[in-house]
């Protein structure tokens, strides 16, 4: 009798410890970071290239983006690249959408990129994020590929 006892108390004093630490600590899963969008508009100083990224928050709990690294690539051409520091707060169990406002780099003058004929083209957008949780400090990569449309609205004045 006594032995049976002590398997019903060991389970229960385990559930209850169990039961003390944060849940997030056994059930945490990083972020997923997917391109939204790619796109390039006219403004007065030039042309604005923007990513959107697309950051799935899986967790029961708030995350946040503390920092952004990105950079894009159109037809094997550099276009831009950002480094950006920021708190971006992602609520628990939503996709969030971050717009991603490059630097443009040396090879991607605004004549440049306005000589890119409507049409589709393809893209490359790789980069990092570092993200605070509840665990720590947490850095996740990203690199996606695909095809976009550049068209007359892109680039009118």
């Amino acid at each position: 009798m006594p032995h049976q006892l002590l398997f019903v108390w060991i389970p229960g004093v385990i559930v209850l410890l169990g039961g003390c630490t944060p849940l997030g600590l056994w059930m945490y899963e990083d972020p997923r970071i997917a391109v939204s969008r790619v796109s390039v508009a006219r403004v007065r100083a030039g042309d604005s290239v923007r990513v959107a990224l697309a950051v799935d928050n899986r967790n029961d709990y708030t995350v946040e983006a503390t920092r952004v690294e990105v950079a894009l690539r159109v037809d094997g051409m550099p276009i831009g690249s950002l480094a950006y520091d920021t708190l971006v707060p992602l609520p628990e169990e939503v996709v969030s959408l971050v717009a991603v406002p490059l630097r443009l780099g040396a090879a991607s003058t605004d004549g440049r990129l306005r000589r890119i004929a409507p049409g589709t083209h393809q893209y490359q957008v790789e980069g990092r994020a570092e993200f605070r949780t509840p665990i720590g400090v947490r850095h996740v990569a990203f690199q996606e590929e695909g095809a976009m449309t550049f068209g007359l609205a892109a680039r009118r004045e």
